[in-house]
C-alpha cells in the first residue's frame, strides 16, 4: 500500500477507499458452522488459569482480542467460576507476572449505569467459545452478548430486553482485574454521530513503559442519554472527560432497545492515534454486518488451522491438537497498518511476550508454515531497532522492554533465521542490530571478563531477573547466534570474535561442584571470580519458584542449556556415556522442568549421543504433561502450544542449526501445507502412544542417514515416512548406539556407575537381532582406577571370531571417561565380542556399538 506513506490524510483516504472496494454486495446468510470450533471451557478457553489463555476470539495474529473479564481472573482477564464484569478489547495470552491489557472495558447493563465493576457483575449462561466468535447471556440483565473480530476491529451484537434503560458503559482507565492503570486519559462522546473516542496513557503493565492506546467505537443506533464518569463523579449529559495519574475515567450511553433488534457496536483500537483507529475501523467493518465479519473470521481460521491436517486421532486428541495450534497462532500481533504514516510499508509485529519464550519453538514453527511471516518478524525487529535504537527481548504495546530473563534474545531469533536460510531479509541491516547488542549492549563485566557476575546490573528497571548463571549462558548463546548473522552479512572477523566469545559458558563451569554423584555445573560467579556456593538443585525447579542464581531454573536445568556447543558440554560432563547416565538421572529424578522454556530442548539432547530412541521416550513423557484441559504452566504467547504441535508432529527444532530432531509421531498421518503450494506428508506406520521408537525413517522413499531433517528438506515438501516400534534402538542409522543382548548387563545399561570386573582372557558378547554394520565402538571406565589397557574387538561370521580391532597400552584421561575407536570393517555381523588381552581385575563400565553404513 505505497500510497499510505504520503501522510495521515492519505492514510485515511486510502483505507476508506479500500473499504469501499471491499464493501460490495454481501449475502447476509447465517454464518456457516466453524470448521474448528473450540469447545467451551477446555484447554484454557475459560478455565485454564494456570495457562492464562484467552476465552475471547481474535484473528490469526490479530491486533484486537476482545474477551470477557471477571473480578479475580487469571492474567488473561478471566476466571470461569466468576461473574462477568464486561468485555475488554486487548489481552495478552499465557503471560505470568504483572498483568497487561484488559483495556477499554465495554459493559452492557440495564437500569442505572454503574461504573464500579463490583456493582455491575453479572452471572452468565449459555456461554459459547469458538475461534471465530464468543457469546454469552448476562443473566442479571437478560442481555445476550456476541462478539466476532476483524484484525484491528471487532463488532459486538448486544441483544437487550425491551427497555429504555439499555446502558453501554466504557471504562477507559482499567486493566485486568479492574485495577486502575492510567497515567492520564481522555474520552469524548459524539451522541449525534453514535460514536465515542477514548485514549489512555497506560501504565502498570508488565512492560513498565507508558503506552498510549486509543479506541473508537460506533453504534448503529443513536443514544437517548449519555454521560461521563470522572473519577468518583457521575456527570450526566457530559460529552468530554479527562483525568490524571491513577484517576478513573469512563463514560456511558443509554439506548432504547427492543428484544428483536440488537444494538450493534463496532470498535477498533490503535497504538498510533484515534484517527488511525477510526480509519482501521471503517476499513475493516464499513457496514453493520456481524455475520459477514464472522464469516471472514471463520475463513481466516479455517485457512490458518488448515495449514496442518492430522488424521488417525480421536475427536478429543484432534480437538487438543487444533486448540494448541490455535493458541500458537495469536502471538505475536501483526500491527503493520497501525503505525504513523511515514512508517507504513515496514512490518510491525508486536506483543513479543517474550522472545526468551518464543524463539525456541514458536518462531521455528512459523519458519516452516509461513516463511513470509517469519521474514516479516525479522524485518519488524530491525524496524524496532531503527525506531528506538534497540530491539529488546520483550516488545509489548509497541514499546521495548529489556527483561533480563537471559540475554539479548533478539540475537537468537535473527541468528536462527540466518541458519535456517530465511529469505527476504537484509542481513546487513540485521547485523546492525546484533552488532549493537554484541558489542555495546552486553554487560560490561561480560565484555571484559567473560561472565555476568552475581549482583551485576542489567538494563531491566528492577534487575529481578538477570542472574549470573542464566545471563552468562544467555550472553554466550547470543554471541553464537550473532556470529551467524555476522557471517551471513560477510563480516568474517567479527563472526570469529563472537564464536570465540560464545565459549564463555566455560567461565561459569565449575567442575568441582557435585550433586547426586555427578560433577560439573554452570554455577553463578561473583565479580571477584569465586563461585557462589549454592546447591545445584536450589532455585526455580517447577515446584519452588525462586530465582537463585538463575532465571526460572537451577544449576541442573541450565547446565543442559549449552545448545550451541553440545560436544563441549558432553565432554565437560564426563563424556557420552556419563552424559547419558546423568541426563537420564536428571529426567527420572524430576530435576529438569521439562515444561518450562529453559528445558524445552533438553529431552532431545540424547540425539547428540546416538540415542534418539531415548529422545523419543522422553518426548513422550513431555507430552503427558499436556492434559486435555490445561497446559503444564503459562502458555507463554505461543511457546507452550507450539512445543505441543511439534511434539505431536514427530519433529522438534534443533536450536543453533538448520535441523529438526526426529522423534516420531504417535498418530498415522499429518500433512503440512506449505507456502508456494508444496506440502509435507508425515506418515507413521505402526504409530501409537505405546510405540514411541523409530525403527526406520525415509524421505521421499530414500532412507534417512540420521534422526534429523533439514529446514530446506522440510520446505521442499514430500513424504517423510516413519516405521514406529515398541522396542528402542532398532533404527541402525549412521552414528546410532545400537541395542544388543549383552552377556554382561552392566556393559549395556548406559551407565558408568556400574562395571564389569574381569581379567585377561575373559570376554563379553553383544548380540543383535540381525547383522548390523558398525563404524565404531566405545569403551567406558568407571569410578574405580582399574582401567583396561588392552583388548580385542571381534565379529562372529558364523564359524569363527574375526578380529576387527586390537588395542594395547590404552589410557583414559579421567574417571568415568568414554573413548571411541573407529572400525574399518567392510562386513556386518550379528554378534560382537570384547576380549581382554591384559590386566587383572580391570573394570569396564560400558561398551557401545556405533552403527555405520559402510559395510557390504
Amino acid at each position: 500500500m505505497p500510497g499510505l506513506r504520503a501522510g495521515l490524510s492519505t492514510l485515511l483516504a486510502t483505507l476508506l477507499a479500500t473499504t469501499a472496494l471491499a464493501a460490495g454486495p454481501i449475502a447476509q446468510a447465517a454464518p456457516a458452522q466453524s470448521l474448528y470450533k473450540l469447545p467451551a471451557l477446555e484447554v484454557g478457553l475459560g478455565n485454564d488459569n494456570e495457562g492464562d489463555t484467552i476465552p475471547g476470539p481474535t484473528l490469526p495474529n490479530g491486533s484486537i482480542h476482545p474477551s470477557p473479564e471477571t473480578p479475580n481472573p487469571s492474567n488473561a482477564g478471566y476466571n470461569a467460576a466468576e461473574p462477568i464484569s464486561g468485555f475488554a478489547q486487548l489481552h495478552s495470552q499465557g503471560s505470568g507476572g504483572v498483568t497487561t491489557y484488559g483495556t477499554f472495558l465495554l459493559s452492557p447493563q440495564v437500569g442505572q449505569p454503574e461504573f464500579d465493576e463490583t456493582a455491575h457483575l453479572s452471572p452468565k449462561a449459555n456461554e459459547v467459545l469458538a475461534a471465530d466468535a464468543y457469546s454469552v447471556r448476562l443473566t442479571r440483565y437478560g442481555a445476550k452478548v456476541e462478539v466476532t473480530p476483524a484484525h484491528y476491529a471487532a463488532i459486538y451484537r448486544l441483544t437487550y430486553p425491551d427497555t429504555d434503560q439499555a446502558q453501554l458503559v466504557f471504562d477507559v482507565t482499567r486493566k485486568v482485574g479492574g485495577l486502575v492503570a492510567s497515567d492520564q486519559a481522555d474520552v469524548k462522546l459524539y451522541p449525534a454521530e453514535g460514536k465515542i473516542v477514548g485514549h489512555v496513557k497506560a501504565k502498570g503493565y508488565w512492560n513498565p513503559a507508558l503506552i498510549d492506546i486509543w479506541f473508537v467505537a460506533k453504534f448503529d443506533q443513536k443514544p437517548v442519554a449519555w454521560g461521563v464518569f470522572d473519577k468518583a463523579e457521575r456527570r450526566a449529559g457530559a460529552t468530554e472527560g479527562k483525568t490524571g495519574p491513577d484517576e478513573r475515567l469512563g463514560a456511558w450511553q443509554t439506548f432504547k432497545t427492543t428484544a428483536g433488534k440488537p444494538l450493534l457496536v463496532k470498535v477498533a483500537v490503535s497504538f498510533t492515534s484515534a484517527e488511525t483507529a477510526e480509519a482501521l475501523l471503517d476499513r475493516e467493518i464499513p457496514d453493520w454486518s456481524y455475520d459477514r465479519v464472522r464469516q471472514q473470521a471463520q475463513a481466516a481460521w479455517n485457512e490458518r488451522l488448515g495449514e496442518i491436517e492430522v488424521s488417525g486421532l480421536d475427536e478429543a486428541q484432534t480437538r487438543r491438537f487444533y486448540t494448541a495450534f490455535y493458541h500458537a497462532s495469536t502471538h505475536p500481533r501483526d500491527r503493520s497498518l497501525d503505525q504513523p504514516a511515514k512508517e507504513l510499508g515496514r512490518p510491525n509485529w508486536d506483543d513479543h511476550y517474550t522472545l526468551w519464550d518464543t524463539y525456541r519453538t514458536l518462531f521455528p514453527l512459523m519458519s516452516v508454515l509461513r516463511p513470509s511471516d517469519y521474514a516479516a518478524n525479522i524485518n519488524s525487529l530491525i524496524h524496532t531497532f531503527d525506531k528506538f535504537g534497540a530491539a529488546d527481548t520483550a516488545i509489548i504495546g509497541g514499546q521495548n522492554y529489556h527483561v533480563g530473563q537471559g540475554g539479548d534474545e533478539v540475537d537468537n531469533v535473527l541468528g536462527e533465521a540466518a541458519l535456517r536460510g530465511a529469505a527476504g531479509v537484509n542481513w546487513n541491516d540485521a547485523w546492525r542490530l546484533t552488532h549493537f547488542n554484541a558489542f555495546e549492549r552486553r554487560r560490561p563485566r561480560y565484555l571484559e571478563s567473560g561472565w555476568f557476575g552475581v549482583g551485576d546490573r542489567s538494563p531491566e528497571p528492577n534487575n529481578q531477573r538477570a542472574k549470573s548463571g542464566s545471563s552468562t549462558l544467555g550472553f554466550a548463546l547470543n554471541d553464537y547466534f550473532a556470529a551467524q548473522v555476522a557471517a551471513k552479512a560477510g563480516h568474517a572477523d567479527e563472526a570469529g570474535v563472537l564464536l570465540k566469545r560464545s565459549a564463555n559458558w566455560r567461565k561459569i563451569w565449575n567442575p568441582e561442584t557435585t550433586s547426586d554423584g555427578f560433577a560439573g555445573f554452570l554455577m553463578p560467579r561473583y565479580p571477584d571470580g569465586k563461585f557462589q556456593d549454592i546447591d545445584p538443585k536450589l532455585g526455580w525447579d517447577g515446584k519452588v519458584h525462586n530465582n537463585v542464581g538463575y532465571y526460572e531454573g537451577t544449576a541442573w536445568i541450565y547446565s543442559y542449556g549449552v545448545l550451541h556447543d553440545l560436544p563441549g558440554l558432553i565432554e565437560a560432563m564426563g563424556g557420552r556415556v556419563r552424559f547419558n547416565e546423568r541426563l537420564n538421572h536428571a529426567l527420572d529424578a524430576g530435576l529438569i522442568d521439562i515444561t518450562n522454556e529453559p528445558s524445552f530442548a533438553t529431552p532431545w539432547l540424547f540425539h547428540a549421543l546416538g540415542r534418539s530412541d531415548l529422545s523419543s521416550y522422553w518426548s513422550g513423557e513431555v507430552f503427558k504433561h499436556f492434559t486435555a484441559t490445561a497446559y503444564p504452566g503459562d502458555e507463554d504467547a505461543g511457546a507452550m502450544s507450539s512445543n505441543y504441535v511439534f511434539n505431536r508432529l514427530g519433529l522438534f527444532p534443533k536450536l543453533g542449526s538448520d535441523l529438526f530432531y526426529l522423534h516420531g509421531p504417535r498418530h498415522p498421518k499429518s500433512v503440512l501445507h506449505l507456502e508456494g503450494g508444496r506440502s509435507l506428508e508425515v506418515v507413521a506406520a505402526n504409530a501409537g502412544a505405546d510405540r514411541p521408537y523409530i525403527a526406520a525413517a525415509s524421505l521421499n522413499g530414500k532412507p534417512l542417514a540420521g534422526p534429523f531433517i533439514t529446514q530446506a528438506q522440510v520446505l521442499a515438501g514430500g513424504v517423510l515416512s516413519f516405521t514406529m516400534s515398541d522396542k528402542p534402538g532398532q533404527w541402525a542409522y549412521d552414528g546410532a548406539v545400537l541395542n544388543s543382548d549383552a552377556s554382561v548387563a552392566a556393559l549395556a545399561d548406559g551407565k558408568t556407575s556400574t562395571a564389569w570386573s574381569a581379567s585377561t582372557g575373559q570376554s563379553a558378547t553383544f548380540i543383535r537381532p540381525a547383522a548390523t554394520c558398525l563404524k565404531a565402538y566405545t569403551v567406558s571406565v568407571g569410578a574405580k582406577a582399574a582401567d583396561p589397557t588392552a583388548w580385542r574387538f571381534s565379529g562372529f561370521d558364523g564359524k569363527r571370531w574375526v578380529k576387527l580391532d586390537e588395542r594395547r597400552g590404552e589410557r583414559f584421561d579421567h574417571r568415568q571417561a568414554t573413548r571411541s575407536f573407529d572400525l574399518k570393517s567392510v562386513k556386518a555381523y550379528a554378534r560382537y565380542r570384547l576380549e581382554l588381552t591384559a590386566g587383572k581385575a580391570v573394570e569396564v563400565s560400558e561398551v557401545e556399538l556405533i552403527a555405520g553404513t559402510g559395510c557390504r
